[in-house]
């Protein structure tokens, strides 16, 4: 039993799983420097060998309302999904495993992974809410900020923490997530002047045009044009800059609007979103075509240096578990040798009170080929009978501590640590039993029976 437990916990201890560090797709590059100019990111954007390129590290928060308990449904309850932006076009309806593909920009697919990590352990914010399987996720409704509305349509199982949606929708997405609800609602009339408000997010304007109507001038088209609340009208004059300033270019206001829901943000076009999110951001992701290609493009060509943000996820947690992983396998490994020694122990003390017995049989004229394979018998029937049960007792309780959170983690049982056990214990009780034997054999008869230990 404790040699099930040891070999169990050691391939526990050393197991790592794939979905406790992978924070992104495995396909992606990043780099970590420091904030780098639209023109910087614009000129790496159309390299070859290049899907697409995100800045900061491409994560994002999404809101989902539950309500599928009666005794909730009037009260807003949310639970947030974190993931990584990963366009659409990386999975294929091979990879679904519950729902099906997109068909429109409000239509995302979430990995199994995001879910996973929602319901699990002590912070589960979903299954005491009404939702106890990834597939009850088809059909919810999320949103990220001013994106009001999408519905989750498929669940894959990639093993990461990813989110997959239109490539259109990535500047939003990345813009809303940063800024969470951006409709501000003002005090009365024409809503709360932000003429003093330097801070307030830029939007993209398409994203509002149902709740918008232009009371003066026209919609910014061009790049870091905006339109503002007419409340706004004295404050920020028509075809003037203002002090919001983004990737150092002072916006120009090209019109007032009029909100019904008293909106009061900076409304421009979706390239001006983009060159806040790459001036506001440090490092960018990138998602490669070819990876080897494009390591080597960004760093003979550009002099940026780009890592494998797989393998260095795995690195960072390797060097933070290093300690827990070595102290673990130290100490199975102590419980294992204790166990063996035991097992020399007992087998030795059973063959000291035989030696009489083998000294008989070596004076009558048994072979000793025939002692040996005597032995090995009894070896193997003694084995099949105490140690196996053992075996099977203790693998079905490690099976059951396995489906405990965080306990179940330091073990592992499968065929594999099974087999190895009852290997191990078949190999090892057949060397020291025999071990004993092989020494003892090398005497002549006389030599065994006069042997002072034997009465």
């Amino acid at each position: 039993m404790f040699i099930v437990y040891s070999i169990s916990n050691i391939a526990g201890t050393t197991n790592i799983k794939e979905e406790e560090f992978v924070t992104a797709d495995r396909n992606y590059l990043q780099s970590q420097s420091e904030k780098l100019s639209v023109e910087q990111f614009l000129e790496y954007e159309k390299a070859e060998d290049i899907d697409y390129i995100l800045p900061g590290n491409g994560n994002i928060d999404l809101r989902m309302k539950i309500t599928d308990y009666y005794q909730i449904s009037g009260e807003i309850i949310e639970s947030y999904l974190t993931g990584s932006l990963v366009s659409v076009e990386a999975i294929t309806e091979d990879d679904i495993i519950y729902g099906r593909m997109p068909q429109n920009e409000k239509e995302i697919v979430l990995d199994k992974v995001i879910y996973d990590k929602m319901s699990n352990g002590v912070y589960n914010t979903i299954s005491h809410k009404g939702i106890t399987s990834a597939e009850e996720m088809i059909d919810r409704k999320v949103s990220a900020g001013s994106i009001k509305e999408m519905t989750i349509v498929g669940i894959v199982d990639k093993k990461s923490p990813s989110i997959y949606a239109n490539k259109n929708i990535f500047v939003n997405l990345l813009n809303s997530s940063d800024s969470g609800d951006t409709i501000w609602y003002g005090s009365g009339g024409y809503g709360t002047s932000i003429s003093n408000n330097l801070d307030v997010n830029v939007e993209d304007y398409t994203l509002y045009l149902d709740d918008i109507t232009i009371t003066k001038g026209r919609m910014p088209d061009n790049d870091y044009e905006v339109i503002v609340n007419k409340a706004n009208e004295y404050e920020m004059k028509l075809n003037k800059t203002i002090d919001k300033k983004i990737n150092n270019v002072n916006l120009k206001v090209v019109g007032y609007y009029d909100s019904k829901t008293d909106l009061q943000t900076f409304l421009v076009n979706n390239n001006t979103v983009k060159y806040n999110e790459i001036a506001e951001k440090g490092g960018f992701m990138v998602y490669p075509k070819d990876k080897k290609v494009v390591l080597s493009r960004f760093t003979n060509e550009y002099n940026v240096n780009l890592e494998d943000k797989y393998e260095k996820d795995k690195e960072v947690y390797m060097q933070e578990q290093n300690d827990a992983i070595k102290g673990g396998v130290i100490f199975a490994g102590i419980i294992l040798a204790i166990s063996l020694v035991e097992i020399y122990l007992m087998e030795r003390s059973s063959f000291l009170s035989r030696i009489r017995e083998v000294g008989v049989l070596r004076a009558i004229g048994s072979k000793k080929f025939d002692i040996y394979k005597m032995f090995i018998g009894e070896i193997l029937a003694i084995t099949t009978f105490v140690s196996v049960p053992g075996v099977i007792f203790m693998s079905y309780i490690l099976s059951t501590l396995a489906n405990i959170p965080y306990v179940g983690d330091m073990f592992v049982i499968n065929l594999k640590t099974i087999g190895t056990s009852i290997i191990l214990i078949y190999a090892f009780n057949i060397v020291v039993g025999l071990l004993p034997l092989f020494k003892v054999l090398r005497k002549t008869p006389a030599q065994i029976l006069a042997r002072h230990d034997i009465e």
